[in-house]
């Protein structure tokens, strides 16, 4: 599971809602992101401006006008519809925030483009990914396969909370690989810092913000041995 959170005035210069009431001024969408991410692409291509809005065209639908430079005086504007389904108030519950437990341990990432270019190779190598972590900073990527054992540490990160005592017991919990090597994308966005945090054989939690204007957290199960 993926829970972001932006920040409106960060990312928007002008925002108007109008919620179900005054006391519930909030809509909830669900979509398909990748309909979004395609529509969004056009802003590569230096968009002036992109105004989102809902609207209801035969279905409801979040409608993008993105305004394009152009060469003459008019400018050109590009329009996307991508359908969406309001969520009723009787399933707002079902996506309320996660709870956030308290981890066996909390440790900074180190830079995300040296652990994609190690998991890259490992995920050629087996579908399943031990990490561990150490109240001495050390951090753990390790592969089994039928013929060796690969792994890679790194040392002397930031610890920021742990449950063990002894600085040699390790927390760890294997997951699919694919689903860590996915997270790894985000170093495009160049974070200002990324938490792993982990409960012991559970789950792995990544955390990564920017500033105050994003935060991510990312949650992966841990496999059964």
């Amino acid at each position: 599971m993926v829970w972001a959170e932006l920040r409106q005035n960060h990312f928007f210069t002008e925002y108007v809602l109008n919620g179900v009431t005054e006391e519930q001024n909030e809509i909830y969408l669900e979509f398909d992101a990748t309909m979004l991410a395609r529509s969004l692409s056009a802003l590569r291509m230096t968009a002036k401006s992109v105004k989102i809005k809902l609207t209801n065209k035969r279905q409801p639908c979040l409608s993008l006008e993105i305004e394009l430079p152009s060469l003459s005086i008019d400018s050109r504007q590009c329009l996307h519809d991508v359908p969406v389904r309001v969520i009723p108030r009787r399933e707002w519950p079902e996506h309320q925030a996660p709870n956030i437990p308290e981890f066996d341990i909390s440790l900074d990432m180190p830079q995300l483009k040296h652990v994609r270019n190690i998991v890259e190779r490992m995920k050629n190598m087996s579908p399943r990914l031990t990490l561990s972590a150490d109240k001495s900073g050390t951090f753990v990527l390790k592969i089994d396969t039928d013929s060796a054992t690969v792994s890679t540490h790194f040392q002397d990160l930031q610890v920021w909370s742990c449950s063990q005592k002894d600085c040699n017991d390790k927390i760890s919990a294997t997951i699919d690989v694919k689903k860590f090597y996915t997270f790894l994308g985000w170093d495009i966005v160049h974070p200002d810092g990324v938490k792993c945090n982990m409960l012991e054989d559970r789950m792995v939690n990544l955390h990564l913000h920017m500033q105050d204007h994003l935060k991510i957290h990312y949650f992966i199960p841990a496999m059964t041995t």
